[in-house]
């Protein structure tokens, strides 16, 4: 199989179209990278033919060392993808570029979390895994609820928050909302990579 840029295999299961939804999917801006999920890519055009329905996403936001081996993460990167593209539950996958700064945004879209932890256990991703260390200087994980209801707008929400307010007695809300506005979001932060 060629080398690929910009991957992205379709899923059979019924909820996931076999024809890639997510084929003109580009990223906005030299600063993408440091946008929020949902403001750093063309959303609204690329994901018109997803349909409605949820998915589980998996944001890798990365500072590369500048000493990187670009040809062998390329390799292992492309290695992981093939092997997640034959996993069941496997929707899309943006290798996001390089900027010249180093940082780069890259992420794994799956019809559910229970099909992206079982693809993370796959040998191959696990290799690509072990580099961590060698390769960036930072690197931090997001996890996100993408959703769409009745041929609306793709919503994302941090997975492990809440999907609503919940009222307390007395009617007030629980926790605070979150924002509706995608730049409103708090940007991520960097760990460094453990020092090897």
């Amino acid at each position: 199989m060629a080398a690929s840029h910009y991957l992205t295999i379709g899923d059979a299961r019924p909820t996931v179209s076999s024809v890639d939804s997510l084929q003109r999917l580009r990223h906005r801006g030299g600063n993408y990278a440091a946008r929020p999920i949902g403001a750093a890519f063309n959303w609204r055009e690329a994901g018109a033919d997803l349909g409605d329905g949820e998915w589980y996403l998996v944001a890798f936001r990365s500072i590369r060392k500048p000493t990187a081996d670009e040809a062998r993460l390329d390799a292992h990167d492309e290695a992981a993808h093939q092997e997640a593209a034959a996993t069941p539950g496997f929707v899309h996958y943006y290798k996001g570029p390089k900027a010249s700064d180093g940082s780069c945004l890259s992420f794994c879209l799956w019809s559910s979390r229970a099909d992206a932890r079982a693809a993370a256990g796959k040998p191959l991703h696990l290799a690509a895994v072990r580099l961590v260390d060698e390769m960036y200087v930072a690197y931090t994980l997001e996890f996100h609820r993408v959703a769409r209801t009745a041929g609306g707008p793709l919503t994302f929400e941090p997975y492990d928050g809440p999907l609503h307010q919940t009222p307390r007695p007395g009617g007030e809300a629980a926790d605070p909302p979150l924002p509706t506005d995608p730049s409103l979001l708090p940007q991520p932060t960097f760990r460094p990579a453990p020092a090897s």
